[in-house]
């Protein structure tokens, strides 16, 4: 049935049995019968104004059936998050931040789905829209959404299928979700939340759970790497969910450091990866790893060495074609500083030294 049809019956159900029709032709029997002669222009007039109104009228009640949801302006306090998480919050996020910029600057444009929170009074918690609500909530503005009653499944469905069709979620944060709804949920439900089938739920849910979820956690939502690196990646992790010694080693090394904090989520992932392929499985001695501590780096080889100088107070990475040191200024102000001014110092003394031989 067209939506045309669907609305002409609609309204023939609200103007009664007769429909509009019924409505309009009862209207003309109860108007007075005009003289046989010609129609005065006051007549005239009066048929138009009844004509015009019953048109608004009409246009009204469309209007009312096509919006039978209203939207409503929330207080941001009053609402809160899905209980199943969907999507990383990262600190660094350039998409996040032009969505608040856009609504700052010509409002909400779309409005989030939420629903009576089921614990707690006044309130409301979101099937759909998180971002909408924290940009709302930042700029310190209430957010406009749709309040429905909804069950558990009736959310949780929602909200993945909304993010399934709006591409906002990244491929690792759809396999987080996956693994948090497969401890309360059955996987009928989990494919109708992602619109996939049963194979790609369960390879999703295998890949999340091959990796420890706050290591997922630290790298970010990478939108831009997809399902084969993410396996690769996967691939260094044990069944239990360690790593090996070295491997170990070379992550606790990248998140130490301040510039892997300033890195977006992408970024993060591939200096994880190239981290990890480039370092030994297992671990360096003791002996090694008090060399690579206290000691210069003088011979530059083809693979990468990764430690730290003093006690994990100056990190180092050297590869084949550049050595980086990093100091946290965090944990170490006084010490960053302290070697800002030397430096230069230390590159005239160099210079002096090796001559044209250090060029």
């Amino acid at each position: 049935m067209s939506k045309a049809k669907d609305r002409k019956n609609a309204l023939d159900n609200l103007f009664g049995g007769g429909g509009m029709a019924g409505m309009v032709a009862a209207g003309a029997s109860a108007r007075p019968r005009l003289s046989s002669g010609a129609i005065g222009a006051a007549e005239i007039n009066l048929i138009r104004d009844e004509r015009d109104k019953l048109r608004v009228e009409v246009d009204e009640l469309t209007g009312k059936l096509s919006t039978s949801v209203a939207v409503v302006e929330l207080d941001t306090a009053k609402v809160q998050p899905s209980f199943v998480p969907d999507r990383m919050v990262v600190e660094h996020d350039p998409a996040f931040e032009a969505l608040k910029a856009s609504i700052k600057e010509t409002g909400q444009q779309v409005p989030i789905l939420v629903r009576p929170h089921p614990s707690e009074a006044d309130s409301f918690q979101i099937a759909y829209g998180h971002r909408r609500w924290r940009a709302c909530r930042e700029l310190g503005m209430p957010v406009r959404g749709v309040v429905r009653e909804l069950t558990d499944e009736e959310l949780l469905i929602a909200q993945g299928q909304e993010n399934h069709e709006r591409k906002d979620l990244s491929f690792i944060e759809t396999c987080l979700f996956v693994l948090r709804l497969s401890s309360d949920y059955p996987q009928s439900v989990i494919c109708k939340a992602i619109n996939k089938d049963k194979s790609l739920v369960s390879k999703y849910r295998k890949l999340a759970a091959t990796m420890p979820e706050d290591f997922l956690v630290r790298i970010g939502p990478a939108p831009k790497i997809g399902r084969p690196r993410w396996e690769e990646l996967a691939g260094y992790f044990h069944e239990d969910g360690s790593l090996s010694p070295g491997h170990q080693k070379a992550v606790e090394w990248l998140f130490a450091s301040e510039a892997f904090g300033e890195l977006d989520s992408d970024e993060r992932f591939i200096s994880i990866l190239e981290a990890l392929s480039e370092t030994p499985s297992e671990a360096q001695t003791p002996s090694e790893q008090s060399k690579a501590q206290t000691s210069p780096i003088t011979d530059v080889s083809s693979s990468s060495r990764k430690g730290w100088f003093g006690e994990k107070r100056v990190a180092f990475k050297q590869g084949p074609k550049a050595t980086s040191f990093t100091v946290d200024h965090r944990a170490h102000p006084l010490l960053a500083s302290y070697l800002m001014e030397r430096m230069e110092e230390l590159v005239r003394q160099f210079e002096e030294e090796h001559g044209e031989e250090g060029q």
